[in-house]
């Protein structure tokens, strides 16, 4: 159970996700199934995303089989998809496989300026 992808993003708690959305300004939630594909496929994508965000942005991974009741919460019907919370509120969804230009341009509409 769980993940082993290599950029480290912090596995959501099943059934907590919405309490360590709220426990930071800016999350980014990857909903995910460790045997998808297009999931496997964003994993150096993620790992650059982490690293480009590092000061403004904390990278969750919901497991979907581990924790349905989250995905359903969150209206996640495919993986992967990609929600963005700041300050505790749906700021961007995106659903499929997103190559690192799409999300980062994603991203950089949706989160506040950097200090």
């Amino acid at each position: 159970m769980g993940f082993h992808f290599v950029h480290k993003a912090t596995e959501a708690e099943p059934g907590r996700l919405g309490q360590q959305v709220a426990a930071h300004p800016a999350v980014l939630v990857e909903f995910a199934a460790a045997d998808a594909p297009a999931c496997r496929l964003e994993e150096p994508i993620l790992s650059q995303v982490l690293r480009r965000y590092a000061d403004r942005l904390t990278v969750l991974q919901a497991d979907v089989e581990s924790s349905p009741a989250d995905a359903e919460a969150y209206a996640v019907a495919a993986v992967p998809t990609f929600l963005l919370f700041v300050n505790g509120v749906e700021k961007m969804r995106r659903v499929g496989y997103q190559s690192m230009d799409d999300l980062t341009v994603a991203l950089d509409e949706a989160l506040p300026p950097a200090d």
